[in-house]
């Protein structure tokens, strides 16, 4: 799972606004992942993996198929994934309370704001997985290497929209 959520802030923090249906998709699935242990016991064993992929499709077609939408979706599930990680990282059932308040305020950001919206909380997420893969001795080394990560990230994918643009 570390190694996956890794790969994804990876692609995350640099690609995120380029690959808007793979960062809801991303978003989906790790959310899926999350809740799997609450699922009933009598589903069969493919049951958790058709799930996942579900839902992962599922979300990763928002984008595909209205962008205004997708913008919307991806900010809802990557405001409330990330408000649930911070408050309750690694547990298996989601706070509702965080999860819906992360939710709102990033499906509101993402609908207003769009593409600048996608790039910095893509690039916080994604700094946020890549951070976790390294044991810091300080916090405050660690919310120096998140917030570097972060301006790297964002700084890449605000010149990769100006290029495009050109």
């Amino acid at each position: 799972m570390i190694t996956i959520r890794a790969i994804l802030g990876g692609v995350f923090l640099f690609l995120g606004r380029e690959l808007n249906f793979l960062f809801a998709g991303g978003m989906a699935a790790l959310i899926a992942f999350r809740v799997l242990p609450l699922l009933p016991d009598a589903w069969p064993p493919w049951a958790d993996y058709a799930f996942v992929i579900g839902l992962g499709a599922a979300a990763a077609a928002a984008p595909a198929i209205n962008e205004r939408f997708g913008y919307a979706v991806s900010g809802f599930l990557g405001g409330g994934y990330f408000m649930a990680e911070y408050f309750a990282p690694g547990v298996a059932a989601i706070p509702i309370l965080h999860f819906a308040v992360g939710s709102v305020i990033g499906g509101v950001l993402m609908g207003i704001f769009t593409d600048w919206a996608l790039m910095v909380i893509s690039s916080i997420i994604g700094a946020f997985f890549v951070v976790d893969l390294f044991t810091f001795r300080s916090p405050e080394l660690k919310t120096m290497a998140s917030g570097g990560l972060f301006m790297a990230g964002a700084l890449t994918q605000v010149i990769i929209r100006r290029m495009q643009q050109q």
